[in-house]
């Protein structure tokens, strides 16, 4: 990073706009100078917190920085462009602060208004970066390699602070060149092997539990021959397990033999019980037809004892159907009776009905006189029904206006109300803009994960898809290497064949060869040269054998034999091939295993490995889907926030015209209100009563008077009248009554003495004896259903009697008791025999599935214990954890080497400051403490001396000296590893004072060579000669309305 143009407006100590423009320098030293409180740190703070949002030091808070010469409407703002890999950026920042409203408020007075932070990023090709305040910091720290704190160490030796370079802790070393170096990874590495470790520990731990949860399962027989073989290797669970294994079998066989043994004794006490029960069975159904035939006499019995209440309901119904024929008579008699005393009762009350219409006659003639006189009272209040009614239309005029003043004051009643409402809903607009303002920033916090999180999940797809394709290839390498042994064993068989056939052939050979000697021997004669060695003489000959080789079996053989070579020739080739796929395979197996899990593995070892691999993938998975879901509902939170801000901006705009058309409107309305008030008491002097309802009142009053009145005097006379014509209308009633009494007398008479004649034929001797006799249909319906069922009964009694006696003809009771009891004993021996049975089943089905458990879990605790000693011992190693050793991890390991390269490449610098009076050296190894982090502590080692030292111990100067030289070598690091980080800044504030004249020329010196043709470094100094030594200079010259900045090259 390198800054190229930084401009401030009414930032620190400039009140106005200034500019530093470094191209005009572009690279080299340049000296900062002026006056004590004029703004030179200030420009250090100004690219600080154009980066990161931070003042170098992190001495003053952003909102500190606002000059206290700027004008009210004047904005704070820092701009800096800079140079990263070649790439050109500009950054702009605004602190949050308050300034003077530009409009008064309600009271008539202005208020402080908040004014946020804000950033705004150009990158190289012109394009704003799209992103909250959250997402440019982010971005920023991505550009320039590190964060606000690591720029503070590598880029900048601020005033005072220039011992943190050389006291830093070891910790905070290793946080720096963790970034600067991209060592992370071996923190990563770190990390997975401790969470493997856990890992492989928890799963031995659990394995630990589930055998001794499995061992416990196991139950033994109350007499078991085992008991105490067992108990005591429980107490050695971990070192006997072959003990356990085998004692456990013994103990499975032992159960199932018992099981085995109550099951036939259990069978042997069914067959016992089925007998007796069969018995018993028999017994009982024998006295079960004695039973039936008790019962049977017993019904029979019973019913011989109601014969004769049957006789008399027989005689009782006789009598109730010769009683039935006179009813015809009697119910003519009854009817004429009723005619008759009917006539009576009304003859009765028609001569009551007579006396009252008498009564009321004279009743009614003097009220029609009283009305007749009463009517003279019409006149007058006829006279007065007419004024008022003149009068109505004033009260319907003056409740019209009354209405409209209602109606205007609840109109001007309301036009108020609108413009609280108004003006309380501005209000709650501004406190809702106020409260989204820090909802906002809490959603673009949790919404500028989104990238990150997705980020993450991709490369944890990406991992658990590797993985699963990593798993698919050990499996075909799996079927592979069984596929290569098949080819392996085939060329052996095909070399064992060929051996075979080879061996048969040059017997063949040997023989058919044999027997061509023989035939040339045959032939030699003693004496003559032998056509094969030439020899005369022939003391042995050889032999002709019978059945001999042919030369045709020769040629067979030698043909089987070179099939069987030709054969070998084609499994050998088909091996090879087979062996070089799978060689290919594996490599590229090993090249992926190593590449995501860190290591080749045994294809066990892989198995066991993906599987933990993809369980943790999940997870983590999971994790970071749960993230990703928070992530993008803060993302849509944000949007909402940003549409509700926007909406209510717009709103508070819209409100702001209403509210004024409001006001307008409610005054209006008041004036209207006023005019109508004005008129209703104008036409209220003018009414006769105060009120319409009671005019309404009186008149009504007068009207229902004066129609009462005269309805009275008519209805009087209509009643008059009516009287008249009820007492006429009566009289002839009556008498036509009293003609019809006399003939239902006659008729009544007729009827009574027919009645008499029927009961005497009949045989009754009166009507008392009649009535006796006489039943409802409904009882006479009963007897006769009575008498058949009992007649029924009877019969049906006697048959089954008859049935019962000739099934127990020649039988007697049978005792059942003893069989009863012996049934009862030999289920209660089998219920006993079942749970025992049941109970050692169970024992037995838990302690097979104890011991399948068992022994999937020993097996899988021998493959988890080798694991875990191979990456235990990774783990301590790389984690610093070995006993007699620093406490030195991976990563602190590796960044030692840099800090190693570092120091070396400061006293380079610190040799010729102190003409090689003291250097810099890293802690051995053997002085590291064996508590925290340690690995990157920094001593002095004095040549005068031969003796090394803190560096704690140095001076102000030495110290000053010191912190340079690693700045300056820590630069030189990043550069030739070509690290993460690229500065080609350096800013020193302060520390020359420190150092006498030679010294300090030499450290000029060596500034100037490591500023070189490109690095750009700023010293802000007040020592005298070291104005006169530069000859680059940026003078901040302080004014009353805040400094300037001018170059003076």
């Amino acid at each position: 990073m390198k800054p190229l143009q930084l401009t401030m407006s009414a930032f620190g100590s400039y009140g106005g706009k200034e500019t530093v423009d470094f191209e005009k320098i572009g690279h080299g030293i340049f000296l900062i100078t002026g006056d004590t409180g004029a703004g030179k740190t200030t420009i250090f703070d100004g690219v600080t917190y154009a980066l990161f949002g931070e003042t170098s030091g992190q001495k003053r808070e952003p909102f500190m920085m606002r000059s206290q010469y700027a004008a009210e409407d004047q904005e704070t703002v820092v701009s800096l462009k800079f140079s990263q890999g070649g790439e050109r950026y500009e950054i702009t920042r605004s602190p949050a602060y308050t300034r003077i409203s530009k409009r008064k408020n309600k009271n008539g007075e202005y208020t402080a208004v908040p004014v946020p932070a804000k950033a705004s990023l150009l990158l190289p090709d012109g394009s704003e970066y799209a992103g909250s305040l959250r997402d440019i910091n982010l971005k920023i720290q991505e550009i320039v390699g590190v964060d606000q704190n690591q720029f503070f160490q590598i880029a900048m030796i601020a005033q005072g602070d220039y011992l943190r370079l050389l006291h830093a802790s070891s910790k905070e070393r290793k946080e720096i060149f963790s970034r600067i170096f991209n060592t992370g990874i071996y923190s990563r590495i770190q990390m997975k092997l401790k969470d493997r470790n856990s890992l492989l520990f928890n799963s031995l731990e659990d394995n630990r539990k589930m055998c001794s949860h499995e061992l416990g399962n196991v139950e033994l027989l109350e007499e078991s021959l085992y008991g105490d073989s067992w108990r005591e290797l429980l107490d050695f669970k971990e070192t006997r397990v072959e003990e356990i294994q085998s004692l456990l079998g013994a103990i499975l066989e032992e159960i199932k033999e018992e099981g085995e043994k109550l099951s036939e004794e259990r069978e042997l006490k069914g067959k016992l019980l089925n007998q007796v029960e069969g018995q018993l069975s028999m017994a009982q159904e024998v006295n079960r037809l004695f039973d039936g035939l008790e019962q049977a006499k017993a019904r029979l019995e019973l019913l011989e004892g109601r014969k004769e209440q049957w006789l008399m309901l027989t005689e009782r119904r006789k009598e109730a159907v010769r009683a039935e024929k006179a009813n015809g008579p009697e119910a003519q008699f009854i009817d004429k009776r009723k005619e008759y005393e009917g006539a009576v009762r009304r003859t009765v009350q028609l001569e009551k009905e007579l006396e009252d219409i008498a009564i009321s006659y004279a009743s009614a003639e003097k009220e029609a006189k009283e009305r007749r006189e009463a009517s003279a009272e019409v006149p007058g209040l006829t006279l007065l029904i007419a004024r008022l009614q003149e009068a109505m239309p004033l009260y319907t005029r003056w409740k019209a206006i009354e209405k409209s003043s209602a109606e205007k004051k609840r109109e001007t009643e309301a036009a108020e109300r609108r413009l609280q409402t108004i003006e309380a809903e501005l209000t709650r607009l501004k406190e809702r803009l106020s409260a989204n303002e820090a909802r906002q920033e809490q959603a673009e916090i949790l919404a500028g994960k989104l990238p990150e999180v997705r980020a993450k999940k991709a490369g944890l797809l990406e991992r658990q898809q590797a993985l699963e394709t990593l798993e698919k290839a050990a499996m075909e390498e799996a079927a592979a290497e069984i596929k290569k042994e098949k080819c392996q064993e085939a060329v052996l068989q095909a070399q064992r064949e060929y051996e075979q056939e080879e061996s048969h052939y040059n017997i063949k050979f040997q023989e058919f060869l044999a027997v061509q000697a023989g035939i040339m021997a045959r032939d030699l004669e003693e004496g003559k040269a032998c056509p094969v060695c030439g020899s005369t003489h022939h003391p042995i000959k050889a032999d002709l054998k019978e059945g001999a080789v042919t030369q045709e079996e020769v040629e067979q053989a030698k043909r089987a034999r070179n099939q069987a070579e030709e054969k070998r020739s084609k499994a050998t080739q088909a091996a090879v091939r087979v062996v070089e796929a799978f060689q290919l395979l594996r490599g590229l197996l090993e090249e992926e295993e190593v590449k995501w899990l860190g290591a080749s593995y045994p294809q066990e070892q892989l198995k066991l490995r993906l599987y933990h691999e993809k369980k943790e993938i999940s997870s983590l998975l999971k994790e970071a889907e749960k993230e990703e879901e928070e992530a993008l509902a803060a993302d849509h939170l944000l949007k909402k926030i940003l549409e509700e801000r926007k909406a209510d901006r717009s709103r508070r705009e819209e409100l702001e015209l209403e509210k004024e058309k409001s006001r307008e409107d409610w005054q209006q309305k008041q004036v209207s209100m006023a005019a109508l008030l004005a008129e209703t008491d104008h036409v209220k002097k003018r009414l006769p009563y105060p009120e319409e309802e009671k005019a309404a009142g009186e008149l009504e009053q007068f009207e229902k008077r004066k129609e009462a009145l005269l309805r009275a005097e008519e209805q009087a006379d209509h009643r008059f009248r009516d009287i008249q014509e009820k007492e006429r209308e009566g009289k002839g009633r009556l008498t036509s009554e009293k003609e019809n009494r006399e003939r239902c007398r006659l008729a009544m008479e007729q009827a009574h003495h027919a009645f008499q004649a029927a009961l005497g034929t009949l045989g009754f001797s009166g009507e008392e004896e009649y009535q006796r006799a006489k039943q409802t249909p409904e009882i006479m319906r009963q007897w006769e259903q009575e008498t058949g069922n009992y007649e029924k009964e009877v019969l049906k009694a006697r048959t089954v009697c008859s049935q019962y006696e000739e099934q127990t003809k020649g039988r007697g009771r049978i005792e059942t008791e003893q069989w009863k009891v012996q049934a009862k004993a030999l289920k209660e021996e089998q219920r006993q025999l079942q749970t025992k049975e049941a109970r050692i089943t169970a024992i037995g089905s838990r302690a097979f599935q104890a011991a399948e458990n068992l022994r999937r879990l020993w097996k899988e605790r021998e493959q988890l214990e080798e694991t875990y000693r191979l990456y235990h011992t990774l783990f301590q190693t790389a984690n610093g954890k070995m006993t007699g050793s620093a406490s030195l991890d991976f990563q602190t390991y590796v960044q030692r080497q840099y800090f190693n390269q570092m120091i070396h490449a400061a006293n380079k610098r610190l040799d010729v400051m102190t003409d090689g009076r003291f250097l810099l050296q890293c802690r051995d190894l053997e002085t590291l403490g064996k508590q925290g982090e340690v690995g990157l502590d920094l001593d002095v080692y004095t040549m005068a001396t031969d003796k090394v030292r803190d560096v704690k111990t140095l001076s102000g100067g030495e110290s000053f000296m010191a912190a340079l030289a690693m700045a300056l070598g820590m630069a030189d690091i990043i550069q030739s590893t070509a690290g993460n980080v690229s500065m080609d800044a350096l800013f020193i504030d302060e520390g020359f004072g420190s150092l006498d004249e030679e010294s300090r020329l030499k450290a000029v010196q060596i500034l100037q060579e490591l500023a070189g043709e490109r690095r750009l470094i700023g010293i802000i100094s007040h020592v005298t000669e070291l104005k006169e030594q530069m000859g680059k200079k940026l003078q901040v010259i302080k004014t009353e309305k805040g400094s300037r900045i001018l170059w003076d090259l």
